[in-house]
């Protein structure tokens, strides 16, 4: 098994395969994928949050590589990890680009401890938490020039200022209007958990590819706000994990298959599972009826005409519980708020970008 790519989240996060991850359970993420969830929101889970396909145990040691350890004789006898089996959403992406935002201006359960509370608390004002509801927790890019990812851990997201979020979220989206940031060890590598490289702003996507993208990132986080905002729930330590196709030639070809797909462009849950019907080979479709298609290569990865221009889930759930009679969670709610006015400004942007260059080769 190999270490998950997860820019934002636990190091002890693993691949069993490459469709599927393996995370540490809590009690309260179990009970919100198998219990809360399905019943506060029914069709919820595995169209907004990554899908969930049960629980296994671990027995033995994981370490921070995600590597598994054998069990000793000495703890045969202890109590299984219990580990949470889910959807990898990056999976179907060849050069996934990948932002983990944290949402929400409180990042505490209201059971804490009052001293884990006021430190929370004092961290959330030290950041763009408090005053917007979002932190750029950290994401990675592709770079085609140097055919390796250019990574931005969350030192960057904790440094930023919010005036400073505009240019922030463009070093993922659009580099060349993005916000500077040199690490302090950099290290160029092809594999998606490298660390960050200095100094680099990776090949901006298209304008012409990225702007259709934003548009459907844009009208899914206005479905996402109509659902939560009649929602009694608060989701404390949650994030938006949004992923973008970094190769503009596979990200031509997905967003190719996925028009008129609207509002969003992105396939539903039940169209996911259907993509092994779209764009079949003659051998393919030689194969008997009773045959299903498969969707994953030789090595593991997922086949060329199964791959998504782009995906958006909202992720970690172990501080979730139901709030009723309480209303709506303002605080994650004005995290999407902002998330949405930050991408509708660089949106406004690219587009007048695009007007310009379109003037200019006119004259």
């Amino acid at each position: 098994m190999l270490p998950f790519a997860q820019v934002g989240g636990h190091a002890s996060t693993i691949t069993s395969t490459g469709s599927i991850i393996n995370k540490p359970s809590s009690a309260r993420e179990k009970a919100f994928y198998t219990q809360l969830a399905p019943s506060l929101l029914p069709g919820f889970i595995g169209e907004w949050t990554p899908e969930f396909y049960g629980t296994l145990s671990l027995q033995g040691q994981m370490g921070q590589d995600g590597q598994i350890t054998p069990a000793t004789e000495g703890e045969l006898g202890t109590k299984p990890k219990e580990m949470l089996v889910l959807e990898n959403i990056i999976y179907r992406f060849l050069r996934p680009n990948v932002l983990d935002i944290k949402l929400g201006t409180q990042l505490y359960d209201e059971d804490a401890s009052e001293e884990k509370k006021l430190r929370m608390d004092e961290a959330a004002k030290a950041t763009t938490s408090a005053e917007t509801g979002v932190r750029l927790t950290g994401f990675q890019v592709w770079d085609d020039a140097s055919k390796a990812y250019v990574v931005t851990p969350k030192d960057f997201g904790k440094a930023i200022t919010v005036p400073e979020l505009s240019s922030g979220i463009a070093r993922f989206f659009y580099p060349p209007l993005g916000a500077a940031y040199t690490p302090p060890t950099p290290v160029v590598s092809t594999h998606a958990a490298a660390a960050p490289r200095a100094a680099i702003v990776p090949t901006p996507l298209p304008l012409e590819l990225l702007v259709p993208v934003l548009n459907g990132v844009l009208a899914r986080l206005q479905e996402l706000l109509r659902i939560l905002d009649v929602t009694e729930i608060r989701i404390r330590g949650g994030s938006l994990l949004l992923v973008i196709e970094g190769d503009a030639k596979a990200l031509r070809e997905a967003g190719t298959r996925s028009e008129g797909r609207s509002p969003s462009a992105r396939p539903s849950k039940q169209d996911r599972g259907r993509e092994g019907d779209v764009g079949d080979t003659e051998e393919e479709e030689d194969e008997s009826e009773t045959e299903s298609v498969s969707t994953t290569d030789g090595e593991g990865n997922a086949k060329a005409h199964t791959r998504l221009p782009w995906d958006l889930r909202l992720i970690d759930f172990a501080h979730v519980r139901a709030a009723p009679g309480e209303g709506k969670d303002e605080g994650f709610l004005k995290g999407i708020k902002t998330t949405v006015r930050l991408i509708e400004d660089l949106k406004d942007r690219l587009e007048m970008e695009m007007e310009e260059t379109t003037t200019r080769d006119i004259l």
